[in-house]
């Protein structure tokens, strides 16, 4: 009987929810992606499932097919607002950064947390939506344009904060254009590295990875001191 307990509790706490006032197209749209999100928190992006999701957001199919024509949709729309949301983060630790190293590392740190909850699934999304296209269906042009802009808002953000850093400490970079494309990678890399099962394989802690990713990387992005 104890076993039951928390799923009267969740099936409690929904019911308490405020439901969206009928015409309040917004605020459906707001159940529906946050309906989503707790599918992809709990079991991540191949989970995703429209029935489920309408059931989440308390709509039925057609409503939500009104809104979102397909899964692939829904999560571009969440990773470009989380895109958004992280963005602000790289700007506050940009700011912040005093030193080359500190900044790759808290960087580093930052786009784990990103990668962890979207990032893994960014290549599954990426080949759907690919055979989406083939299929003829495209997502709608305002998101890819979300995608593409949230991207390339992150590769200004962290440019500035690393060239300002860099000259403060009185040294240049080396390809500079380069920096946000060679820090992406290896984030990447380190990324797919933690959150995979390849990660028993090796003896060394995710901080211990950042760590030394940040000193490789921070040594290998600057020239000799300027003067």
């Amino acid at each position: 009987m104890a076993a039951a307990a928390p799923a009267a509790a969740s099936r409690a706490t929904r019911a308490a929810a405020p439901r969206t006032k009928w015409g309040d197209r917004e605020g459906r749209r707001r159940d529906i992606l946050r309906a989503a999100r707790e599918q992809i928190a709990a079991n991540g992006y191949l989970s995703l499932n429209m029935r489920e999701i309408a059931k989440g957001a308390g709509v039925s199919a057609g409503t939500l097919y009104s809104y979102f024509a397909t899964k692939e949709e829904i999560f571009a729309t969440l990773y470009a607002e989380e895109i958004a949301a992280h963005n602000e983060r790289v700007r506050v630790i940009g700011e912040r950064a005093t030193d080359l190293e500190g900044l790759v590392r808290d960087l580093a740190t930052a786009y784990l947390d990103l990668y962890a909850a979207y990032g893994r699934y960014f290549t599954t999304w990426s080949a759907l939506v690919d055979e989406d296209k083939h299929a003829g269906a495209t997502l709608p042009p305002e998101l890819g344009h979300a995608l593409r802009t949230a991207a390339l808002a992150q590769g200004e953000i962290i440019s500035e904060a690393v060239a300002r850093v860099a000259d403060a400490a009185g040294v240049g970079l080396r390809d500079p254009e380069m920096v946000p494309l060679l820090l992406w990678t290896a984030f990447n890399g380190l990324g797919d590295h933690v959150t995979s099962g390849r990660h028993h394989l090796t003896p060394f802690s995710t901080d211990q990875l950042i760590d030394a990713t940040a000193r490789t990387l921070a040594a290998g992005l600057v020239t000799e001191p300027t003067s």
